[in-house]
């Protein structure tokens, strides 16, 4: 399978294998929301007290983080993603770039930035998931955020791609 992931000035295409290095592969689902992603085993859940709605897990490694929750807003996906890589101090030349995760319409940035007061790579992901009940003039937004060290993003770079890929909406 081949993936493009957007860097600064265009992007790079990743050709996905089905597994990393022959490392069996698991499913990592968000426990409230209906969106999942595949990472090799052995991940570990980071506790996020803050917000119970987050679900965010990290490699063994500790370097690769995977961040997930969902948001409800009356802005276009687009305009919420370009806003909230802004909010995160992301250096994006380019506005967000439309494409498809698990089969779904998406938008995608992926630049510098900071995360817990780290110099990352930062990948950002909006999907679109039909209207709020709760409050029916906004749209439903999942969120995907992987990020790792800035100084670590050559080497994982691939295995972020790989995860990209994997996500999917689960029922």
């Amino acid at each position: 399978m081949r993936y493009m992931l957007p860097v600064l000035g265009g992007f790079v295409t990743l050709v996905l294998p089905s597994t990393s290095l022959g490392q069996q592969k698991q499913t990592y689902t968000h426990p409230s929301l209906d969106i999942a992603f595949e990472a090799t085993a052995n991940w570990r859940q980071v506790p996020r007290p803050e917000d119970k709605l987050i679900y965010e897990v990290a490699d063994p490694d500790g370097a690769v983080h995977v961040v997930l929750w969902a948001t409800s807003t009356e802005q276009s996906a687009s305009g919420y993603l370009w806003k909230m890589a802004d909010m995160r101090g992301m250096t994006v030349p380019e506005r967000p770039t439309p494409t498809t995760i698990g089969g779904s319409d998406a938008w995608i940035l992926s630049a510098p930035g900071s995360e817990r007061n780290v110099r990352s790579r930062v990948v950002l992901a909006v999907i679109p998931h039909g209207k709020s009940m709760e409050w029916p003039r906004e749209d439903v937004l999942y969120i995907v955020m992987i990020w790792c060290p800035e100084e670590d993003y050559e080497r994982h770079q691939q295995v972020m791609g790989e995860i990209l890929g994997s996500v999917q909406l689960v029922e």
